[in-house]
């Protein structure tokens, strides 16, 4: 795959991520707490910057450490091209699965508490991004299947990773930061923004969740079974 599909994939899953219920729940609340608790829609869009540049971080210190720690020695490098191929396609399958509702994963962890939000807009703009991190190391099933199951695989195999990381960061961020923005800068079109990523934010899962499922399917029956 180019750089460019694979970046093109993350930007995609970083979406579809941002849209699902747990990381658009989570994301709302900051920032649209931060956007009220600064004196300024200056520093309000900057607050709502840093989050998102905080999420950025978080995804790529994980993603980069995971990654390159897995293809650090030479033998483990040539272990996972021989042994990691064949199980692309079934992990998908599952990923799919998952998105879908059909195999039901109770996965909720990560250092995010009720009371985090208050504690860390005291500190400004720093807050800000802290809580950008703090919400994107707060794994639930959604994020976690896309994250661990899809955009790791896939970076993985691409010839270059902190980009696909940084790229699916910035995008769990976009959505959410718009809307946020919008509150912000006293729009009235935030509530009806807000409401539309609700609406269809099942039908973007969904499409997703077949999309991945066929790639999956593909890559099992030539990859795995080399029936095709």
């Amino acid at each position: 795959m180019s750089i460019l599909a694979a970046l093109a994939a993350a930007i995609w899953l970083g979406l579809v991520t941002s849209i699902s219920p747990c990381p658009l729940a989570t994301n709302i609340a900051a920032t649209s707490f931060l956007a009220r608790r600064l004196e300024s829609q200056r520093r309000g869009v900057l607050a709502v910057l840093a989050y998102a540049v905080g999420r950025a971080v978080a995804y790529a210190a994980i993603g980069i450490v995971v990654a390159w720690g897995l293809a650090a020695a030479p033998a483990t490098s040539m272990l996972l091209q021989r042994f990691l191929q064949p199980f692309i396609g079934p992990l998908l399958v599952l990923v799919a699965f998952v998105l879908l509702g059909w195999i039901p994963l109770r996965l909720d962890f990560g250092p995010a508490k009720p009371g985090s939000v208050e504690g860390l807009t005291r500190y400004g703009l720093a807050g800000a991004f802290l809580l950008g991190v703090l919400f994107a190391v707060t794994f639930c099933p959604i994020s976690a299947a896309l994250f661990f199951g899809s955009l790791l695989p896939l970076a993985v195999s691409s010839p270059t990773q902190l980009p696909l990381f940084v790229a699916y960061g910035l995008a769990t961020a976009v959505p959410v930061a718009l809307v946020a923005l919008l509150i912000l800068l006293g729009a009235s079109g935030g509530a009806n923004v807000l409401g539309g990523l609700e609406r269809w934010q099942g039908r973007v899962q969904a499409a997703t969740a077949w999309v991945i499922l066929g790639v999956g399917v593909y890559l099992t029956l030539s990859g795995t079974l080399k029936v095709i």
